[in-house]
């Protein structure tokens, strides 16, 4: 990471700490990891201009016994490990009393499945699979369930979509939407991607808006 960005991400961290739980310090060092959690106590030390790497690992020791830092983990290349396609289901019930037996349905359904298969979920389609990624159970202006994973391809999104969760799930209305690309993802603005589509818009000048939403849908993931 260069100067700019450290001391961009300085001045986030200040924005934060003073209205959270963390000083200014610890909120630097949570951002850091954030971006990249390979980041050595020893990097993180020559950044942040400390003696030596022991103060860091006091601050991380900290901020994990009080369950700020909940565990470290990866961010895999889905597209080359051959799970290219990121949906998102959002799936309503008509009324409130047909949601609960939904939610009933699911919780069984779910326990079930930890207890025989694992903690993990995959669905197998006729040609791949889906993996389950985040499930929300979501209230506010509507009450539904969204459902963020992983898939082989388009296809198979669809299938688990339209055919496994409406059998199992009657009456459920479901709206699948595909995730094309991010603007800001995991909290960072990607900068490569506005660099594209800024590209993108520039080529697209003239064009009608038809052309523009019809291109972008066919952009590559």
């Amino acid at each position: 990471m260069n100067g700019i960005d450290t001391e961009r991400i300085k001045k986030i961290a200040q924005i934060i700490s003073e209205v959270s739980r963390l000083d200014e310090t610890d909120m630097f060092i949570l951002l850091e990891l954030l971006q990249d959690s390979k980041m050595t106590n020893a990097e993180l030390a020559k950044i942040m201009n400390f003696k030596d790497g022991n103060s860091v690992a006091y601050h991380t020791r900290t901020m994990q016994e009080d369950e700020m830092i909940d565990r470290y983990t990866i961010v895999p290349n889905w597209k080359r490990v051959g799970l290219p396609t990121e949906f998102i289901i959002l799936a309503e019930a008509q009324n409130e009393e047909q949601l609960l037996e939904i939610e009933k349905i699911h919780l069984i359904m779910t326990d079930e499945y930890a207890s025989k298969k694992g903690d993990i979920a995959v669905i197998p389609t006729i040609s791949g699979c889906v993996i389950l990624q985040n499930v929300y159970h979501c209230f506010g202006d509507k009450t539904m369930a969204i459902i963020v994973g992983r898939a082989t391809s388009d296809q198979d999104a669809a299938v688990y979509s339209k055919n496994y969760l409406v059998k199992r799930y009657p009456n459920i209305k479901v709206s699948l939407l595909m995730n094309k690309y991010k603007t800001i993802s995991d909290f960072f603005i990607d900068k490569n991607a506005i660099k594209k589509l800024k590209e993108f818009f520039q080529i697209g000048e003239g064009n009608d808006s038809t052309e523009v939403l019809k291109d972008l849908h066919d952009l590559p993931l």
